[in-house]
């Protein structure tokens, strides 16, 4: 019978940092911690199973005896055993329920990601200040929409270049919903307008490269 090779390996690195020595009683031992790493691009492994090119850690814990793994979201969902809880502590057990709480994980861990830069931003400025009230702004209409307006952006990203912070563009989302929204690019200069480009979305170019191709192409 043809073993699995990916199966093989998880054995080999959860068993020995875990207190069972059978593997899917050592799998008991270990719960997802809701600790999620961004790489930004496809550049690391799982610790478990040995994946490549993962782009996303999530991290396990054994509490018995303080161990602790990077793993794919994939490694999670397959092995059941491994405890995932909700917000209010209770155990997940349908693959539905256990991916959407790591998907919820994975958002706030983006978002966290993406607000830090502003959050460095936002403590400059005296508190009475324009700059920290149109940060303030900014960051409430994000929480409403999910997504920056082009201007805002724009305004944001000169913002944090002039304080040297740094930031990646890649991690924030721009809102091409309403007209207001999408004719404001028609006011951009050229050169600013490649500061939010990374911003947009293949969808978004696709969807409005009447608009956007007059600046981009």
């Amino acid at each position: 019978m043809r073993t699995n090779p990916w199966l093989e390996k998880s054995k080999l690195n959860l068993i020995p940092l875990s207190l069972a020595n059978e593997f899917k009683e050592a799998l008991k031992e270990w719960t997802f911690t809701g600790e999620v790493q961004d790489y930004g691009d496809a550049s690391v492994e799982c610790e478990l199973c040995e994946h490549p090119e993962l782009r996303y850690h999530f991290e396990i814990k054994n509490e018995i005896k303080e161990s602790t793994l990077w793993v794919g979201s994939s490694c999670i969902l397959r092995f059941q055993e491994i405890g995932v809880f909700d917000e209010d502590g209770n155990r997940l057990i349908d693959k539905s329920s256990r991916s959407k709480e790591l998907n919820r994980q994975l958002k706030k861990a983006l978002e966290d990601k993406m607000l830090e830069p502003l959050r460095k931003l936002w403590k400059v400025f005296d508190k009475h200040s324009d700059e920290r009230q149109f940060i303030e702004r900014a960051v409430r209409n994000y929480k409403l929409q999910s997504a920056f307006s082009p201007i805002e952006l724009l305004k944001l990203f000169k913002l944090l270049q002039s304080l040297k912070i740094n930031y990646d563009p890649k991690n924030y989302k721009v809102s091409l919903r309403s007209d207001d929204n999408k004719y404001s690019i028609y006011s951009i200069k050229n050169e600013d307008l490649e500061l939010i480009k990374p911003c947009f979305t293949n969808e978004q170019v696709k969807k409005h490269i009447s608009l956007i191709s007059k600046k981009y192409y």
